[in-house]
């Protein structure tokens, strides 16, 4: 039977359409990914069976104005982008009926609403014209009733109107419809579910989800709700310091101290870490003290500014206030890192003087924020030396300190920490993406755990030792065998020269962490030393676990065989959980992983374009052969340096390379060449 050929190459949108509407670019991707799922199972290279039972793990970071995913890739932790970033706004609007039909591929189906909505980058878009009209800041509002004074604290400051629930709840309302935390709160998850989709085709999500340590019964209980509500499988709700510790923590055994504070809350606890288990021994977090409240004191003296100079009272105009908690998060950002930081807002509004529009333009150090705000930090200080007194140690104790949120940033916060504990920050993670880290690992080892061992899989992971010590999987973990794999070696050796292939068996990017199975050799038999020679290794796995590699040479087309059996006692239960935590809380070495590989490109690049130069050094131009020395130079002199310099010094010697092999002498050239081939690149 003939199916017909979908050509997605003719579906073409102006660039400056997805510029302004960046939500129709994950649609299309998302489109394009099951187009092409579609297209490969019509060709046999895959089934849908296989599809089917294809499962995303996931960490999951709920917060008041942003959210993040990520999956767990090899047993690494990957953060997924949004078009925001590495996370996405927790913004959320409904659509009225007939508007914004533009907008259709980037608005959200959900079933539970009957509508459309707009979450994210798109969402904050729209409040720019209808601040009433947009809900952020849910994750305050899930589980609480309306009644309680954070609630009536929150109704007195955002745009968007909260109201009460049929049994006390609170509850918010856009167009006239009322919409409760938990269905605002489950169109985030769907957002953050579509994301995952276009890094990934999947059909079935694991998530754990991490909350703050103080949410109650009711909160949990809507989050869990919600998540279900928006199709995924939650696993665990994991308190927000012990994610934290998972993804950071650098010690195997010992006191750790965890300090978190973001737009919507603070905590701070002690825990005991022995390997992967962690224990909390106390805590104490506080959602009225928040990276908002340090925003509305800012937004508090912009508009006692506001009446100094123009004699006018913005409170009461939502635009003009919605636009002052903007420029207040951003001057509290960069007061992180600069001591200055000017506020600037043209024609904010009208003078009540008839004058003519007010503008806004004042500028505030660092040292008159500290003082604005001296009262908050003055509590969170406190709260953490009761902290020491409840969990009955000293600040000598304590092994390490690790911070989550991005309101760890601000110096003064940053200050407090180290007077009381005495401890430098761990540097292991980004403070803002600690949260989503851990999560993704704890989902990774509750999966592993409810695996069963199946015979009819490798267990772990086969591969070579390459550059640095670095694991490079051939065969990865949980592939049906018997089955068989071919990896390509380029090498540039002498005639007669052997290169030694070590082969482990093992999940940890370092080679060492692994079992070594046995080492191959590969010899060049070729008359001439220049150019490189490829090798060929075949790894085959029986059903009795026996690998054999053989190792055949391009050239002449010589071949070797030898067989590694696999102990039974290493692909054990026990030691298989041992290997996949190992390499968990070693995540972070996946770094060297990158680099190693980095490296291997830039020889390989430094050797081809070596080649070229002596192939081609007496037709070509001075000035090109220059710059082709130059960039071979360059390239040589940052293999030592930072991964960033290396992949600029890669990309210059590639495109000078690209550029000599495609040079032709005067003579030889015809009026349809290009006669500069690295300005056609460009």
């Amino acid at each position: 039977m003939a199916y017909p050929r979908i050509d997605v190459s003719r579906i073409r949108i102006r660039n400056a359409f997805l510029w302004n509407l960046p939500e129709i670019n994950m649609r299309l991707c998302m489109l394009w990914s099951k187009v092409r799922m579609f297209r490969d199972c019509m060709r046999g290279r895959a089934n849908f069976r296989m599809m089917h039972t294809k499962v995303a793990i996931l960490g999951v970071d709920f917060g008041c104005k942003n959210s993040r995913v990520a999956i767990m890739d090899c047993l690494v932790p990957q953060v997924v982008e949004s078009e925001s970033g590495r996370f996405t706004l927790s913004y959320v609007t409904l659509t009225k009926l007939k508007s914004y039909v533009p907008y259709a591929w980037g608005l959200q189906h959900m079933d539970c609403f009957g509508k459309r909505v707009a979450v994210g980058e798109l969402a904050k878009r729209i409040m720019i014209r209808q601040p009433s009209d947009v809900v952020f800041n849910v994750k305050n509002l899930i589980g609480k009733h309306f009644n309680d004074s954070c609630v009536q604290e929150m109704r007195k400051r955002l745009p968007f109107s909260i109201i009460e629930g049929p049994e006390g709840e609170s509850c918010v309302e856009i167009h006239g419809i009322k919409l409760s935390p938990v269905e605002i709160t489950a169109a985030i998850f769907t957002k953050l579910k579509d994301m995952v989709l276009m890094h990934q085709f999947h059909h079935k999500f694991k998530v754990v989800i991490c909350v703050p340590s103080f949410f109650n019964e009711q909160q949990r209980e809507d989050i869990v709700s919600a998540g279900q509500l928006a199709g995924l499988e939650i696993l665990q709700l994991i308190d927000e310091p012990i994610a934290a510790a998972l993804s950071s923590t650098t010690i195997k055994e010992g006191v750790v101290v965890v300090f978190g504070m973001g737009a919507g809350s603070y905590s701070v606890a002690v825990l005991h870490v022995s390997g992967m288990n962690i224990e909390m021994r106390a805590q104490c977090g506080d959602s009225c003290i928040s990276g908002d409240q340090f925003d509305n004191i800012l937004v508090d003296y912009c508009v006692t500014q506001m009446i100094k100079l123009h004699s006018v009272n913005v409170c009461g105009d939502k635009c003009a206030m919605r636009q002052l908690v903007e420029v207040a998060e951003q001057a509290k950002v960069k007061l992180s890192s600069q001591p200055t930081a000017t506020i600037s807002i043209p024609y904010l509004t009208s003078s009540g003087q008839g004058h003519g529009p007010a503008h806004l333009n004042i500028t505030i150090s660092r040292q008159e924020f500290e003082k604005l705000v001296n009262n908050l930090t003055e509590q969170i200080q406190e709260k953490c030396q009761i902290i020491l007194k409840e969990a009955n140690i000293a600040a000598k104790d304590v092994d390490e300190l690790v911070l989550f949120g991005g309101m760890t940033r601000v110096p003064k916060i940053q200050r407090i920490i180290y007077e009381v504990f005495g401890k430098h920050q761990s540097a292991k993670v980004n403070p803002e993406e600690a949260l989503v880290i851990g999560s993704a690992m704890q989902a990774a080892l509750i999966v592993e755990d409810q695996q069963e061992m199946s015979k009819d899989m490798i267990p772990l992971s086969i591969g070579i030792e390459c550059e640095e010590g670095i694991f490079t999987k051939v065969i990865p973990r949980h592939t049906r065998i018997p089955t068989k794999r071919m990896v390509k070696i380029p090498a540039w050796c002498a005639q007669g020269e052997c290169l030694h292939i070590r082969i482990f068996l093992g999940e940890h990017v370092i080679v060492d962490h692994n079992t070594f199975l046995g080492e191959v050799e590969l010899i060049n038999n070729r008359r001439s030393y220049e150019g490189g020679v490829d090798f060929e290794l075949t790894f085959e796995v029986s059903r009795n676990y026996l690998v054999e590699v053989s190792v055949s040479n391009v050239d002449d087309g010589s071949k070797t065989i030898k067989a590694f059996p696999i102990d039974e006692k290493v692909i054990c239960k026990h030691n298989v959980n041992r290997a996949v935590r190992n390499a968990l809380r070693d995540w972070s070495m996946y770094a060297a992983e990158i680099y190693a590989d980095m490296r291997n490109l830039a020889r390989h690049t430094i050797n081809t374009l070596s080649d070229a130069l002596s192939a081609r050094k007496d037709e070509l131009p001075k000035d090109l052969y220059e710059d082709a020395v130059k960039a071979l130079d360059d390239l040589l002199k940052a293999m030592g340096k930072d991964v960033s310099v290396l992949h600029d010094k890669i990309r210059a010697a590639m495109s000078v390379e690209v550029t000599i092999l495609n040079w032709r002498p005067p003579s030889e050239s015809h009026p349809g060449d290009y006669d500069d081939y690295s300005d056609y690149e460009n």
